[in-house]
């Protein structure tokens, strides 16, 4: 995959920012409901081959738990650091609207199918902070690992079929927010991007946050994941994943 960005990756973790004063840890977990909607295809490079997730496949919503480890410490130039998970495990049944090839299977026309998703996503975030007070900013880069398995079998047919999708992909990440003084209230957002040929790729999340008196926080926010794969290890897909989280975090 040839990246359509300039070295502005390497020129991210090249600069000076401003350092956190103390080191702090942040471990947080959330609860996420979120929808899916979109297209899939595999191994095929003609676009009546679309599968629509919903329509064809039966896929609504459905909920996770995502999690997160954050360090930020006083060390200059060195960034700080972020690791999340996400794992998306989740199975429908639908019944086919017109006639697909779907890698080596071929589905028909009101064919009843069941199918299942499986999308491990891991997140290695190293970010700088030129603002951390009332306001602060965050800029770096982003290594997302995806690990998919999809897989549609026919009811009637007892046909399979199953596509494996894997691979590291760079992305840009920032990050902005501001805190509410005296409440324990803020606001923030961030989130990582990419493009490249004709695929891109972006996670985000907006968030309110409250900390309590005690070492425990409360996280309500919005995300939305989206996979636009365009000849990515033979997958072609334009598929979003978004919806309300409420989670807890603890901050040392």
């Amino acid at each position: 995959m040839r990246l359509r960005l300039p070295v502005v990756l390497c020129l991210l973790l090249g600069g000076g920012a401003a350092v956190a004063d103390t080191l702090g840890v942040r471990a947080g977990l959330a609860y996420w409901s979120y929808d899916i909607e979109g297209f899939a295809r595999y191994q095929s490079t003609d676009p009546a081959d679309d599968i629509d997730v919903q329509d064809d496949l039966g896929y609504s919503d459905d909920n996770l738990v995502f999690g997160y480890v954050q360090l930020e410490h006083p060390v200059p130039l060195l960034p700080n650091i972020r690791l999340s998970k996400t794992t998306i495990d989740t199975e429908a049944s639908g019944v086919m609207t017109a006639n697909f090839t779907y890698g080596g299977a071929n589905f028909s026309v009101n064919e009843p199918v069941d199918s299942a998703l499986e999308l491990d996503q891991v997140d290695v975030t190293l970010y700088y902070q030129p603002l951390d007070n009332v306001v602060s900013l965050d800029f770096g880069i982003n290594a997302k690992y995806l690990s998919s398995k999809a897989r549609i079998t026919s009811q009637t047919l007892s046909t399979t079929e199953e596509a494996e999708v894997s691979g590291w992909v760079p992305m840009l990440y920032g990050g902005v927010g501001v805190d509410l003084p005296f409440t324990g209230l803020a606001v923030s957002a961030d989130g990582s991007y990419i493009g490249y040929q004709d695929s891109k790729f972006y996670d985000y999340t907006v968030r309110v946050t409250y900390d309590t008196p005690w070492v425990v926080g409360v996280d309500l926010g919005y995300r939305s994941l989206k996979l636009d794969l365009d000849d990515f290890d033979d997958s072609y897909a334009n598929i979003e994943f978004s919806g309300f989280y409420l989670g807890l975090y603890a901050g040392f």
